[in-house]
Order: C-alpha cells, then sequence, then structure tokens
C-alpha cells in the first residue's frame, strides 16, 4: 500500500473516531454551557498549534521540504496558538469583546488550515519523511477541524439567538 492510500486511511479512520466521540460525549456536554463556557475548551485545543513551529526545524522534516511553506505553517500555526490562547482567556473572564475575538480567531484558524493544507497536499509531502508530522497531521489536525466546526456552529447559533428581531416594515 502506498503512503498516500495509509494517510487517507488512517485520516479517515481518525475523522470518524474524533467525530463520534466529540459527538457522543463532549457537544452534548458543551450544549448545556453558556457560549463562552462553551467555546473555552474548544478554542483551547488551539493552543497546541504552536507545534506547527516543527516545520521550521531543520531536523524535522525532510530536506527538500520548502523553506516558505515551512515558515508559512509555523508562523501562522503560532499566531493561531497565541490568538487561542488569548482568545480563551478572554472568554473565560467573560471579556466584553470575547465573542467578537472568539469570531476573530475561528476564521483567523480556519484560514490558515485552508491555505496550508492544499499547500501541503500539493507538494506529496505523505511520500517524504516526516517524523512526528504525520501524526500531528492524522490527529492534532482533525481535531483542530472538528473543534473549529464546533466552534463556528455555537457562533452562528449564539448570533441567531442574540440578534433582535428584524421588524417589517408596514
Amino acid at each position: 500500500m502506498d503512503n498516500f492510500t495509509i494517510f487517507n486511511l488512517q485520516t479517515v479512520a481518525g475523522l470518524l473516531t474524533f467525530y463520534f466521540a466529540f459527538k457522543w460525549y463532549v457537544f452534548p456536554k458543551l450544549a448545556k454551557l453558556s457560549i463562552n463556557d462553551a467555546l473555552v475548551p474548544m478554542v483551547l485545543i488551539h493552543g497546541l498549534r504552536y507545534l506547527g513551529m516543527v516545520f521550521m526545524v531543520d531536523t524535522q522534516v525532510y530536506d527538500e521540504f520548502p523553506d516558505d511553506l515551512a515558515f508559512t505553517i509555523g508562523v501562522w500555526d503560532y499566531a493561531t496558538a497565541i490568538l487561542a490562547v488569548i482568545t480563551a482567556f478572554a472568554l473565560r473572564h467573560q471579556w466584553t469583546y470575547a465573542i467578537p475575538l472568539a469570531w476573530v480567531f475561528n476564521v483567523f484558524g480556519f484560514a490558515d488550515l485552508i491555505v496550508a493544507f492544499p499547500q501541503v497536499f500539493a507538494i506529496e509531502f505523505y511520500r517524504y519523511d516526516l517524523g512526528t508530522m504525520w501524526w500531528a497531521f492524522s490527529t492534532i489536525g482533525l481535531v483542530n477541524v472538528i473543534s473549529h466546526g464546533y466552534i463556528f456552529y455555537r457562533l452562528i447559533l449564539h448570533r441567531s439567538r442574540t440578534r433582535p428581531p428584524v421588524l417589517a416594515k408596514t
């Protein structure tokens, strides 16, 4: 079996496992919490995205991995991690602008994934020695995608519940 097939089989298995774990155990508990309290753990997961800086470490990925892509991944992931910690703190402490900050964090963090994933797949990263980053893609990356989806869901639901009704003109 080739690396592409193995990676995709692992990704599908991981996505299903994490999705059902979140759907059956995590999301029902978070649904009972306020928006701020529910978002804190989902945002805080992204504090681990400092791990993306591993792409910038010479000995961690194969030599031909493009330096500009490694830098982009590393810097965007690190910025997302810092923004996640600040956002989690703001949500936990009920700052006035915590919810808008959660929107900024989630859009920025999701954009990071949307920008990076196609570039990484375009260079067929799965054909090369990635060391521990193979594991990160097929686990942490999946949790990031699921948590971004949940954060968007809760933010949109919150917005629809807190918006004043639009009065029709007569």
